[in-house]
């Protein structure tokens, strides 16, 4: 006989936890152990029911999902802890992550993909939500430059940057590095347009923001 996996369903929507219930108890390889309506409840009952999963909402009472999360991974360490959540905010994602949740679906996800998602988690096995991992790699692009930061950038619009940075005018870089000013300005669009922004004034708070100027 196959050993169900055992489950902990946390959110603080009693409609939400019956559906979820619902439809759980219809799966052979799986049993709910235990369902909690705030993260404190959560908490004490993956502490005393100790379960191959925990699925729980981002926001509810009791310190929220991202405390439920640290708190289990200390009292119920071999606990699987999955988000299920409406947020697909940066915020909410990375603070989910670094607290040390394995995956993180939102509730638009299909009953069976759920149900795939808690096999997946009793094996170690990551899951991230598509919108999430979409929002996860747009601000990778933001932060490390991948065609909307500095690498995308020729070497001399990096200079034109920098120059705007420290507060030159189109004729003083021109004169700077010995260009024509109507070079200047071809650089300074098409800087802009690579990184997105609408003014010179933008791109010398993102340059000094970013740390791609010194001082």
């Amino acid at each position: 006989m196959t050993t169900k996996i055992r489950v902990v369903v946390a959110d603080d929507h009693d409609l939400v936890r019956q559906g979820i219930r619902a439809f759980l108890q219809t799966q052979d390889d799986i049993d709910i152990v235990g369902e909690a309506a705030d993260a404190l409840a959560a908490i004490e009952l993956c502490a005393r029911e100790q379960p191959d999963v925990a699925l729980l909402d981002m926001v509810m009472p009791g310190g929220g999902g991202v405390e439920a999360v640290r708190q289990i991974a200390q009292r119920a360490p071999n606990t699987r802890s999955v988000i299920l959540t409406s947020f697909d905010r940066e915020s909410e994602i990375r603070a989910a992550l670094e607290a040390g949740v394995l995956s993180y679906v939102l509730k638009d996800v299909a009953a069976s993909e759920l149900a795939d998602t808690i096999r997946k988690a009793q094996r170690n096995e990551a899951v991230l939500h598509p919108r999430a991992a979409a929002v996860l790699m747009h601000s990778l692009r933001q932060r490390h430059g991948d065609g909307s930061g500095i690498h995308a950038l020729s070497q001399r619009e990096r200079e034109v940057l920098e120059l705007i940075a420290a507060g030159m005018s189109n004729a003083q870089i021109a004169e700077r590095l010995g260009i024509g000013e109507k070079t200047v300005k071809s650089h300074v669009s098409n800087l802009l347009s690579k990184l997105e922004l609408s003014d010179r004034t933008q791109a010398a708070v993102m340059a000094w923001k970013r740390g791609w100027v010194s001082s």
